[in-house]
């Protein structure tokens, strides 16, 4: 049977793969036509397996597929998304940590895979080469805090964000506004005194404008969103790396025993000892017959110039472990193709990244975690307001330092949005001196680890809005019988590169 089956040649595993990407996808449109619109098709060890968002739960066939759709934790947490997520006004993000609606202006997934990205991916298009826009501006860009500067076109607004970092070039960033968040909060209270902050959620408005009586101000800072790819918002990972060329490896490696790199601190040694020389044009040898070198990046390996099987290999390997970003904030990878998310400084028209550094490089998060923390800051800043503790007055010559150290404290709590990863906010800089982070590791873990638990109850216990929400949920500790109000708070502004 082995001999016929060689004659008849088989299909090989690649073919194999085609054929159970073909069922897959069949298998995807029969769920999603019965309304489960959270399913996905992801990459698994070059596999393609089916993953559940509400659940964030991988499922390897479909049969392991049906029975996680009929299972308790699937149903209560259906439950939960119908009233957050599963709206009639969807928030039109897919980042694949929370929100799972692909806008309709915006290609749909298909069913292709990466193998040189590593396993686990989005089994999407690639949106490597148009994943951002980048324009001149004539003189300097407008002030996004002057609604009245702003450019307007049939599509909303269009704003330029300076000096961002795009393939190793500080360029100018159009961004165009895709819809407003309307952030909202339930205090509780008793005899009519504020005691604290219950929940707070942003619920999602869109692309239609508010009311002329909505006096609810805008927020200071906005998310700016993204399709996510590998080197976006840092400097090209994939440098180029030097090697021999190909006969000159041969005769160094005649008659010597190939090494193997099946150990990772192999590879990775092998990797650091061809980056440590990439700033070179030539191999130092000592006599005055130098060896050239010969360059290779990402370029090279895209175009298939590069002859040697080595030097493709090692370049994969970089390419791979560049490509494994995690979200700072949930701890959890970032999928190519997927929507991210940095924080836009409305005052100053910056990145807020960009006050902790002068060469346009910025941070990116799932766009729910951004929101989540956005609110997260919120929610800090109007508790400590409601509960801040009256200063007791000393004496003229203890109040200088105490003030100072008052002042002091205050800056390490949290005052306003800012990065969760470098803590930038965007301010103005002058000269080379930058913001310098004032909450320590410790403490930020601490608040992660809080809107984390906030969230979870979140999902339990939502507040009832009209359109699609994500927020926290903050049960009170007191057993006294409080009063709740609901308030709007801000309006958090969207955009996106064109």
């Amino acid at each position: 049977m082995a001999g016929s089956s060689s004659a008849l040649g088989f299909p090989k595993s690649q073919c194999c793969s085609s054929l159970r990407e073909q069922l897959a996808r069949t298998t995807l449109r029969n769920v999603r036509l019965k309304g489960h619109s959270y399913v996905e098709l992801r990459e698994d060890n070059k596999k393609p397996i089916f993953f559940c968002v509400l659940c964030l739960s991988p499922c390897h066939n479909d049969s392991v597929l049906h029975d996680h759709l009929r299972g308790h934790l699937h149903k209560k947490n259906y439950e939960a998304a119908k009233s957050t997520l599963l709206k009639e006004n969807p928030w039109p993000f897919n980042d694949g940590m929370l929100f799972f609606h692909t806008p309709c202006n915006e290609k749909s997934p298909l069913l292709t895979s990466n193998p040189n990205l590593g396993s686990n991916l989005l089994l999407s298009e690639s949106n490597e080469n148009n994943s951002l826009a980048i324009v001149a501006s004539n003189g300097s860009p407008s002030s996004l805090g002057d609604e009245d500067n702003m450019d307007v076109d049939e599509n909303g607004y269009h704003l330029i964000v300076p000096q961002v970092l795009h393939k190793d070039i500080v360029t100018d960033l159009e961004v165009r506004s895709i819809g407003l968040g309307k952030i909202g909060v339930r205090y509780y209270q008793k005899d009519g005194v504020r005691k604290g902050i219950s929940r707070i959620w942003c619920e999602w408005i869109g692309n239609c404008h508010p009311n002329q009586d909505d006096t609810t101000p805008h927020h200071d800072f906005a998310i700016l969103s993204f399709s996510f790819n590998y080197d976006m918002g840092r400097k090209n990972v994939l440098d180029e790396m030097l090697f021999l060329p190909s006969s000159e490896v041969n005769k160094e490696n005649r008659g010597k025993k190939r090494k193997s790199f099946s150990d990772p601190e192999d590879v990775s040694e092998s990797l650091s000892n061809q980056c440590e020389s990439s700033g070179e044009e030539y191999l130092a040898s000592g006599d005055s017959s130098s060896r050239k070198l010969v360059k290779y990046d990402d370029n090279s390996l895209k175009l298939g110039i590069i002859p040697s099987r080595s030097v493709r290999k090692e370049l994969r390997v970089h390419r791979r472990v560049a490509s494994e970003r995690v979200c700072d904030i949930c701890q959890h990878k970032i999928l190519l193709g997927k929507d991210v998310a940095t924080l836009l400084n409305m005052n100053t028209g910056r990145l807020v990244c960009s006050s902790r550094n002068l060469n346009g490089a910025f941070h990116v998060f799932h766009i729910s975690c951004l929101i989540h923390w956005v609110l997260f800051c919120d929610y800090e800043v109007y508790t400590k307001q409601l509960v801040a503790p009256k200063v007791k007055k000393r004496g003229r010559r203890k109040k200088g330092v105490n003030i100072t150290e008052a002042e002091k404290e205050e800056r390490k709590q949290i005052y306003c949005a800012f990065c969760p990863e470098c803590q930038g906010t965007g301010i103005d800089i002058d000269g080379d001196e930058l913001e310098k982070p004032t909450v320590s590791l410790s403490e930020m873990f601490r608040y992660k680890m809080k809107a984390s638990d906030g969230h979870r109850e979140y999902r339990k216990c939502p507040e009832m809005l009209q359109n699609c929400s994500t927020g926290f949920h903050f049960p009170t500790q007191s057993e006294e019988t409080m009063q709740e109000n609901v308030s709007p708070l801000k309006m958090l502004r969207f955009y996106r590169a064109v």
